[in-house]
């Protein structure tokens, strides 16, 4: 069954123009970020998202989701279809709640280095 859920929303509590990011929308924005070209992200943006990345696709393969690899060369070829959104549903779907809320902390603990 097809994951309706938007990646991303536009947050009305914010007017400057912020959005809200659904899980599967965070598996996708770590996977351009850790694929993105040297020129658009700094090496330690790029280590921070391939960190995330590998501890939900970690997740996601303790959760019984088997098509990681194929995920992640989607994203690293910078593919964006209805596939791969799928695929990301799938991912975090598979990875679980608890599994994605641990890795958003770990992301928020590393925002402070």
């Amino acid at each position: 069954m097809p994951n309706k859920q938007p990646l991303f929303t536009p947050n009305p509590d914010c007017p400057e123009g912020g959005y809200l990011i659904s899980m599967p929308g965070v598996l996708l924005m770590m996977g351009t970020y850790a694929h993105a070209p040297d020129d658009e992200i700094t090496p330690q943006g790029r280590a921070k998202a391939t960190d995330a990345l590998g501890r939900i696709l970690k997740a996601a393969r303790a959760g019984g989701f088997t098509q990681g690899e194929i995920l992640e060369t989607m994203m690293a070829r910078g593919e964006i279809s209805h596939r791969v959104k799928e695929l990301a549903c799938a991912a975090v779907a598979a990875a679980g709640n608890k599994a994605m809320l641990e890795v958003l902390a770990h992301m928020k603990e590393q925002c402070r280095d």
